[in-house]
């Protein structure tokens, strides 16, 4: 009970000011603060921006002197302040860059490596027509021919650009016009 009973003394004797000191002076004079450091990290001139808030007011006539000092002062600022600010963001446009510099190479590198993989693969693929064309030269044109009719037209293409001309003709001659037409016109596109 003594307790409550100080405590109530004690909040008894806060006057009306101090109240007021406490809960709203010393917190509006805190976020003041606040705001005004940030305004200067920003780099803006806090001035400035308390004019922005006045009414405006009548010019007042200064002389040369004055509009030159302001001039010079105000200018100051700006080379203190945006030159950091500038080098902050050239320094952010950089690293975006080589960030899409490093995404291109890579994407590069992976380009290099599929076109190496097709040339692996297009070199397994005459390989295994050259022995596919060994093993037609040896076959009769007839066989050769009915054989390949079944075949997709890529493969007996690459398997006709194999063969020696004179067993290509006479494997031509075996087909049906039509067939030994497309075939020619294929070979004739192809080279």
């Amino acid at each position: 009970m003594k307790k409550e009973k100080q405590t109530e003394e004690v909040e008894e004797k806060y006057t009306f000011l101090q109240k007021l000191l406490y809960l709203f002076i010393i917190p509006l004079l805190f976020t003041l603060v606040i705001v005004l450091g940030y305004l200067t990290y920003e780099g803006k001139n806090i001035f400035e921006v308390a004019q922005s808030f006045l009414p405006a007011k009548e010019e007042i006539i200064t002389t040369e002197k004055g509009k030159e000092e302001e001039e010079a002062s105000s200018s100051k600022q700006k080379d203190n302040t945006n030159p950091s600010q500038e080098i902050i963001l050239l320094e952010r446009q950089i690293s975006e860059k080589e960030r899409e510099i490093t995404k291109l190479v890579a994407s590069l590198e992976e380009a290099n490596n599929k076109i190496e993989d097709l040339e692996k693969q297009k070199q397994e693929i005459k390989s295994s027509t050259k022995e596919l064309a060994k093993l037609y030269e040896g076959m009769s044109t007839k066989k050769a021919a009915q054989i390949l009719v079944e075949l997709d037209e890529e493969m007996v293409l690459l398997i006709l650009n194999e063969l020696s001309t004179s067993k290509t003709s006479s494997i031509l001659g075996q087909l049906e016009p039509e067939q030994a037409a497309r075939f020619t016109e294929l070979l004739a596109d192809n080279e």
